[in-house]
């Protein structure tokens, strides 16, 4: 149901749905009254639950914030919102390029390769300055505006972007593929060049040339002649060689580079106005979103029951975000945090709630009750202490005066029930013979003095859901832990975030009875662990 509250977003209707998310319009809200429309991406409920999915979706959330090109939709931010990952990137008022070949259309010569240049500058850039192959080239991830502008999109999120030396795993779209990555080897920009002469042939032709609804057809389509863009148009025929080249199934004897395919086709556009061809894409987009706008029909429901989000979930986690992002939701709702900086104000005491609240024991409550006994055991001794002194004092006083033990006061039952010992001790006889003087000698009893006791130092740990920490090798705790009693002194705390695999540790000291507070975040480029005293 739609419209709904999506963290600082509004989500107003779904635009698409795939195999891996789903496509939603909606709306940013930021301060003043401030809104920009773009799009969420939600990540489909079950992928959630793939711990590898989603330690290579905070990974890569890092690198695609970073692409900065005009030829590539930006991506603004990439968390997680009530236990669903989603990616919010800019809306592009246009169409797809699936959209504009669909159903047996095709692109004039001229407006393919215009296409085809723009799409190589956009991977130009990303294998150059960032070092990752798209490896998901389809008509669907290429966007042309009413202007004619194209862009790409869902780097790192649709073919999940791994570092070009990596293997072992098959990601991208059959049909679209060379064959080392449908067979998971190594892969690098070679992969791409494949992906986008096998789109030009879709575009020039109006059909695929290798997607099949069987992988068996694929590899077949593969294995077979390859069509040539001048089986389409004989205006191609001098492009033949160099899509012929892209289309190998020899990664080595591929175009290297998507520079090299670009510069062929911008010679094949040599002497024609790429001001007029882009407008005749915008033309093409404005049509097919008008016809696109008279049959829209709201989407069904997918049928799924909606998963109640744990405490842990109903939080915004941003693991990546673009500058402009920060301006845009600086005073985002109360329904939303986002996590801006991991620096937090050593005033604010940490939130108390059922989660951090501590959990006490009778074991607790024993050893504070035995505690407080001690203290007023100590204290009693004390106060008999002072009574016998003030007791031998007034004896003292009493005898040099002569008053003789009909003078001395006998001391009083202390409340607490321990009494002085008194002796009766005869006086040594006077030389006048007079009767001997009985004196009452009072016996201080020993008082042992405790030193003083040592108070434990006491440790607040927290961190993002999924953070775990361990204290001097103690055994993995969740985060938060609201207080771990340590002794004063040096003390390791190391913190583990099962999403990245990242883990970063402290050495903090605490004094007798001192709070401190560690904060772990896994957000930015490098961990970091904060610490309130």
């Amino acid at each position: 149901m739609y419209p709904q509250v999506f963290g600082k977003y509004i989500l107003e209707r779904e635009l698409s749905r795939g195999g891996m998310a789903r496509v939603v319009l909606a709306t940013l809200r930021g301060a003043g009254g401030f809104e920009k429309k773009l799009v969420v991406k939600q990540i489909r409920d079950e992928l959630a639950f793939d711990s590898e999915f989603t330690r290579r979706f905070v990974e890569e959330a890092k690198t695609t914030v970073a692409l900065s090109h005009p030829n590539i939709v930006p991506v603004y931010e990439l968390g997680v919102e009530q236990g669903t990952y989603f990616l919010a990137m800019e809306l592009v008022e246009g169409a797809s390029l699936a959209e504009l070949i669909g159903k047996g259309q095709k692109l004039s010569p001229d407006e393919g390769a215009h296409v085809g240049v723009e799409v190589c500058r956009a991977l130009d850039y990303a294998h150059r300055k960032m070092q990752v192959v798209h490896r998901d080239i389809t008509p669907r991830n290429v966007m042309i505006d009413e202007e004619g502008q194209v862009k790409i999109i869902d780097f790192g999120i649709a073919a999940r972007v791994r570092d070009v030396h990596a293997k072992g795993e098959v990601f991208g779209s059959p049909g679209h593929m060379p064959p080392e990555q449908m067979s998971g080897e190594r892969i690098g920009p070679p992969a791409d060049v494949f992906a986008v002469a096998a789109l030009l042939v879709e575009a020039w032709s109006g059909k695929a040339p290798f997607r099949r609804k069987k992988m068996e057809e694929v590899e077949a389509a593969l294995a077979a002649p390859h069509p040539k863009p001048s089986d389409t148009d004989a205006r191609l025929v001098p492009v033949d060689e160099v899509i012929g080249r892209a289309l190998a199934l020899d990664p080595a004897e591929r175009p290297q580079q998507a520079e090299e395919l670009g510069r062929a086709l911008r010679k094949f556009l040599m002497g024609t106005d790429s001001g007029d061809i882009a407008r005749a894409l915008g033309e093409r987009v404005k049509q097919a979103r008008a016809k696109a706008q008279r049959e829209v029909t709201e989407p069904e429901s997918a049928g799924q029951k909606p998963r109640a989000p744990s405490a842990p979930e109903l939080v915004t986690k941003t693991f990546a975000a673009r500058d402009e992002v920060k301006s845009w939701s600086e005073h985002p709702p109360a329904s939303t945090r986002k996590v801006v900086s991991s620096t937090p104000p050593a005033a604010d005491p940490p939130i108390e709630t059922l989660a951090t609240r501590p959990i006490e024991t009778p074991v607790a409550k024993q050893k504070r009750k035995a505690v407080a006994v001690a203290s007023s055991t100590r204290g009693r001794w004390v106060a008999g202490g002072a009574a016998l002194l003030a007791l031998v004092g007034a004896a003292y006083l009493g005898r040099s005066t002569g008053g003789g033990g009909a003078n001395v006061v006998p001391p009083p039952a202390m409340s607490t029930g321990v009494f002085p010992i008194a002796t009766l001790v005869p006086s040594p006889p006077p030389s006048d013979s007079v009767a001997p003087v009985i004196v009452r000698t009072v016996a201080t009893p020993s008082v042992s003095v405790a030193p003083p006791a040592v108070k434990q130092g006491h440790l607040a740990l927290y961190g993002d859901p999924g953070t775990r920490v361990r204290v001097d090798g103690s055994a993995w705790s969740t985060c938060p832990v609201s207080d771990f009693a340590v002794d004063p002194g040096e003390h390791e705390v190391r913190f583990f975030f099962d999403a990245s695999g990242e883990s970063s540790g402290k050495r903090v000291t605490l004094r007798d009875g001192e709070k401190v507070s560690l904060r772990a975040d896994f957000t930015g480029v490098v961990p970091t662990i904060t610490v309130a005293r």
